[in-house]
């Protein structure tokens, strides 16, 4: 690794922890989902709203991020997301009833909407240029890496016993439970990371800004240049920057662009596989209920192994060549498993073409959206617009968390369609991320953040 960004590559990875709790917060239902609707008698809306009311709160900490981040700035920030995940993990397993459950398990998507708004643009602001997609990478490594761990938590939970009174009234409480121990993590590591330096001068807090500059980059590192190249993006526009909008003509062309794709992103359907994965691998028939969670763990590594890879070859490929091939591999495999549910095929294949929609989603969607939003963002708007677009990321996963069991359980969709028509729908939304990354998306590697801004702000 080399010296001059070691000091980058620790505080990038210590707050791309927050993406962990993204993932394991996210995730965990996957496992309780079935135990929990039988311990409070769910029917198939109050298993959507048990599963998509994190995503409400993802939603209302992405939007709460812009103003937190400006007030409390980026490290206080992130120290609140494990707070909220850690008290989250203890009262979501053990609710007086299902109204307790659902106000913590909001609390907790609270915390992770806020870190996934914070997190992204901390380690933007920190990490130097050439290793800038390199970091923002490590946010969707440690999704994955949440997620496959919260798979593992969640078989193992269920290899404890075969009794179904015990999992109805114990197994959950344990996989939800499992949270606390992340989120308490989190809190204290964000303790040791210093605040990002943009924050610091946009604060007129330049000698400490400095300092910590020389720290991330080296002794020899000109600081004052940066400063100065900082302050004056913050200070063109000094007299307009309290009524700066995000729809102004200047932004007005990235602004639509990006919040398009935080939209499309997961409506592209990969909440429906990592949140209803063990549902739906035995409503097609091709697992039980213990060899599902076997088989999400399958899922789980795919995800984190795409997730890695792509971290080491974001830089060399660059954002917009993978966007596309990843974006038009995930239609083609998404629809090929609708095609075979309404098919009424059973086969172990099916499992793969969901490992290999993992694969491409997990390789290029997951990870480049976090990476290239706070990029293509600029300097004066970024806050705002980063936290419209996690907002709009959590709104795409609500509406598929809350409608997949919907639509899956519909008499008329289901006599149409035999239980595909979630997954056309799927498809559908993967072809119009292919065709805007195809025709509006940009490269922004080996790009500094103030030319990027520069370039946007004359578009």
């Amino acid at each position: 690794m080399n010296t001059t960004y070691s000091m980058s590559y620790k505080l990038s990875l210590i707050a791309s922890v927050a993406g962990l709790l993204y993932g394991f917060d996210s995730a965990v239902i996957a496992g309780a989902i079935t135990h929990l609707s039988h311990y409070f008698s769910l029917d198939a809306m109050g298993t959507g709203w048990a599963v998509s009311s994190v995503v409400l709160g993802f939603m209302i900490g992405a939007f709460s991020g812009q103003f937190i981040t400006n007030a409390l700035g980026r490290k206080k920030a992130l120290i609140l997301t494990g707070v909220l995940v850690f008290l989250a993990g203890i009262f979501t397993a053990f609710p007086y009833n299902f109204t307790m459950f659902i106000f913590f398990r909001s609390v907790g998507g609270i915390g992770v909407g806020l870190g996934s708004a914070t997190a992204p643009v901390y380690i933007g602001e920190i990490a130097a240029p050439k290793i800038r997609g390199r970091t923002l990478g490590f946010y969707q490594m440690m999704i994955a890496f949440g997620i496959l761990l919260v798979y593992m938590v969640n078989a193992l939970v269920a290899s404890w016993g075969s009794d179904p009174q015990w999992a109805t009234q114990y197994a959950w409480r344990y996989m939800l439970g499992a949270m606390s121990v992340p989120g308490c993590l989190f809190m204290i590591l964000a303790f040791w990371l210093p605040e990002s330096p943009r924050w610091l001068i946009k604060n007129h807090r330049e000698a400490q800004a400095g300092d910590i500059m020389k720290n991330l980059y080296g002794q020899n590192f000109d600081c004052q240049t940066a400063i100065q190249e900082i302050k004056s993006t913050f200070h063109q526009h000094a007299k307009l920057a309290p009524r700066e909008s995000i729809l102004s003509k200047k932004y007005r062309r990235v602004t639509l662009i990006i919040l398009a794709m935080a939209l499309l992103a997961n409506l592209c359907g990969i909440n429906a596989v990592l949140y209803y994965g063990n549902v739906l691998l035995e409503n097609i028939g091709i697992a039980s209920e213990k060899t599902a969670y076997y088989q999400q763990v399958i899922i789980g590594i795919a995800f984190f192994a795409a997730a890695v890879w792509a971290v080491y070859r974001v830089e060399k490929y660059g954002r917009r060549k993978l966007l596309i091939v990843g974006s038009f591999m995930c239609f083609l495999s998404i629809t090929l498993l609708g095609i075979l549910i309404r098919m009424g095929v059973t086969s172990i294949f099916m499992l793969v073409i969901m490992v290999v929609y993992i694969l491409f989603f997990g390789g290029t969607i997951g990870p480049i959206l976090w990476i290239i939003i706070p990029e293509l963002a600029p300097n004066m708007i970024r806050d705002k617009l980063m936290s419209w677009a996690t907002l709009l990321i959590w709104t795409g996963s609500f509406i598929v968390s809350q409608t997949f069991p919907m639509l899956t359980h519909s008499e008329t969709l289901n006599r149409l369609f035999n239980g595909s028509f979630p997954f056309f729908l799927y498809g559908l939304c993967c072809f119009l991320w292919f065709l805007l990354n195809l025709f509006c998306v940009a490269e922004t590697k080996d790009k500094s953040l103030e030319q990027i801004s520069a370039e946007m702000s004359k578009a």
